[in-house]
């Protein structure tokens, strides 16, 4: 199973337009941050959290052809804008260019998995998907599906995968988070926690990582900056909550434009000490570190 991050960037991106600041001026392609996603992939099955105004841009350029479902954390516009994209996934009718590689899509559509406050949102929004399809127009055709009724012991289930939804707090919103786990080449469960947007974990969403991840050997969380904020996790914050999971690998994401990569990674070495589990797993081949574009994470599997 691989994760790629497609973008780790806050709700601006960063660059941020118009501005002249060292890290949105950066040379370092670790510093281009888009906005907020990721794309899985397992065997033949492909799915995607999250899907912003940058969509079109992240999936050319990682050819992505195919989608078996969209998780959504919220409704928020950098995680939600770029839907209408799906359109060439989830169609009424063939493709333009190519009716035969994209044929017209059966059933109910592509699965579209949040939680009810989202998915309202998205109806409100998007309430042309919902209309029927004006002449020379063309609509995403979109399965939307509550992910509240799944949990622990009754996860999504894509191929090898399975899917453990987590609720998550983001500010008065509630986000929700998820878990992949699958059949690593060791023959034992391992998983990747992807917890974007929130500023408070509740002890049962640590529970629910923690019951049903086997060994976890990513957690991707959003770390905003070193400044508090009142809806994201600081840098700190982030350390405090991967300490409670002690995953083999901790990456930051949603990350703003106030310092540069290594100057993450360099604020991130100096407070290992506040956090003693985290320091064992670094000095035994583990890592803390900021997220960038591209960044592949894998799990082995047979």
């Amino acid at each position: 199973m691989k994760m790629t991050l497609l973008g780790t960037g806050t709700s601006q991106g960063v660059p941020a337009i118009g501005c002249d600041c060292k890290v949105c001026t950066s040379s370092d392609p670790h510093d281009n941050r888009l906005r907020c996603s990721a794309y899985i992939v397992h065997k033949e099955t492909e799915l995607l959290i999250d899907v912003g105004p940058e969509f079109r841009l992240q999936a050319l350029r990682n050819h992505i052809k195919h989608l078996d479902a969209v998780l959504i954390s919220h409704s928020h516009a950098d995680h939600l804008h770029g839907l209408d994209d799906l359109r060439i996934f989830s169609h009424t009718r063939p493709c333009d260019c190519d009716a035969l590689a994209f044929p017209e899509t059966e059933g109910n559509g592509l699965p579209i998995y949040a939680n009810a406050n989202t998915l309202q949102d998205i109806r409100y929004r998007f309430d042309y998907l919902f209309k029927p399809v004006v002449e020379g127009g063309g609509v995403a055709k979109l399965d939307f599906r509550n992910c509240s009724a799944y949990n622990g012991a009754n996860p999504i289930r894509f191929g090898g995968i399975a899917v453990v939804p987590i609720p998550l707090q983001h500010g008065s919103i509630e986000a929700t988070g998820w878990l992949l786990s699958c059949d690593a080449a060791d023959g034992a469960k391992h998983s990747i926690a992807y917890l974007t947007d929130c500023n408070a974990i509740s002890e049962a969403s640590f529970a629910l990582i923690k019951n049903n991840c086997g060994t976890l050997d990513h957690l991707v969380i959003d770390g905003l900056r070193v400044r508090p904020h009142s809806t994201h996790f600081s840098f700190d914050e982030s350390l405090a909550a991967a300490e409670k999971l002690s995953p083999r690998h901790t990456w930051l994401i949603h990350m703003n434009h106030d310092l540069l990569h290594t100057e993450i990674q360099k604020y991130i070495d100096t407070k290992l000490d506040n956090f003693p589990l985290l320091k064992k797993i670094v000095q035994n081949g583990g890592s803390v570190s900021p997220g960038y574009d591209q960044l592949e994470l894998e799990i082995p599997t047979r």
